[in-house]
């Protein structure tokens, strides 16, 4: 089977755009990608942004403008996730490696800045992005995932709306993902790379060890299912457009088949069904799953609904949360920050304390 990803056209860009602009994205950019001439592509325009962005950091930095850096720095490694996420040859390895430089030039500048700390798995290392609140803590923290093309370093915009209610937050790259995706495949075992951050996170004395949260997009919210039923550290969780199983293989568009054929290193498309199909189950520790959680679903996502119906089922013995938007798309990027917006409120509902929280209610919505 080719390498190549499937023809992009204008179209398929444009399905992309909320995703785009929530992460922070500018529009500017956007018009300018929509605009570009015929014979630029996608990746060449968006790596020539992050050059752009890049020379303006760099500039700032300077200019002892670090404030400004650090925005501009963001800026190129979330044009540069953009340009590359959908392909699956060497323009997606490189584009992984530009991002990974450009973030860590962004990292000590952010507000407040991200701190590397280096962690490993089985003797694989796995970096890891902490971000702590001002003030004194210990803090909660919130852990979050990413998805089938996602990264640690696209999370900062919803890193920054966790952090204004008081929750620090780690990012990293599990197997298929990333930086991780050089040494390990799309693997069952995920839980085990989210369990060793979370050693990580409670044995300091900055943050609340028995107030640890995670939030999973899209395939995310699968490993965070999961996550949070094999570590019972977990106090809350939030499935952010996820799914319990891969039951739903024939309704995946052709680009995600793709997708998923790229992350399992295999040959093939029936490789790729039963790979994911196998790792991804989670029906099988469902009932262990204790800790409230939060799922978010858009009836108009390729996700089936009936997973919700598999939740019920199965996580019986936790407090569940079910936000059905039935004009959402998938992790409902269509409609706008709202949904952002509830998750991170739930989230600190239900693990930042002060003396005025309001009673914790937890009901099937």
């Amino acid at each position: 089977m080719s390498s190549q990803p499937p023809v992009l056209t204008p179209e398929h860009e444009m399905l992309n755009w909320g995703r785009l602009i929530l992460d922070g994205v500018p529009y500017a950019d956007i018009v300018g990608a929509r605009d570009r001439p015929s014979d630029q592509g996608w990746f060449e325009y968006w790596m020539s942004r992050a050059d752009d962005y890049e020379s303006l950091g760099d500039e700032c930095v300077r200019t002892a403008h670090t404030l400004s850096a650090g925005e501009y720095f963001y800026l190129a490694a979330i044009c540069v996730q953009y340009a590359q996420f959908l392909w699956f040859d060497d323009k997606r390895a490189h584009g992984q490696r530009r991002k990974v430089e450009l973030y860590r030039k962004a990292a000590p500048y952010l507000t407040p800045a991200a701190e590397l700390v280096e962690l490993s798995v089985d003797g694989t290392p796995m970096p890891v992005f902490l971000r702590v609140p001002d003030g004194a803590g210990p803090h909660p923290v919130v852990v979050l995932l990413g998805g089938l093309e996602s990264t640690k370093e696209e999370s900062r915009l919803m890193e920054d709306l966790l952090l204004a209610r008081g929750m620090a937050t780690a990012t990293f790259d599990g197997p298929g993902q990333g930086e991780m995706f050089v040494h390990r495949e799309l693997s069952g075992d995920f839980e085990r790379y989210t369990s060793t951050v979370i050693d990580y996170l409670v044995s300091r004395d900055d943050l609340q060890s028995d107030a640890v949260g995670v939030l999973g997009r899209s395939l995310g919210g699968n490993y965070a299912l999961k996550s949070a039923a094999c570590d019972e550290r977990v106090a809350a969780c939030v499935c952010w457009g996820g799914f319990a199983d891969m039951d739903s293989w024939d309704t995946e568009t052709p680009m995600t088949m793709e997708s998923w054929r790229y992350v399992s290193k295999v040959k093939t498309l029936d490789e790729a069904h039963v790979h994911v199909h196998q790792a991804l189950e989670t029906r099988d520790v469902l009932d262990q799953l204790t800790c409230p959680t939060y799922v978010l679903h858009g009836m108009l996502d390729e996700i089936p609904s009936a997973f919700l119906e598999t939740l019920r089922q199965h996580a019986v013995n936790a407090p569940l949360t079910i936000v059905v938007e039935d004009e959402g798309d998938h992790c409902c990027h269509n409609l706008g920050p709202r949904p952002r917006f509830q998750m991170a409120d739930w989230l600190a509902d239900h693990l930042v304390t002060t003396d005025d929280s309001p009673a914790k209610e937890h009901a099937d919505g």
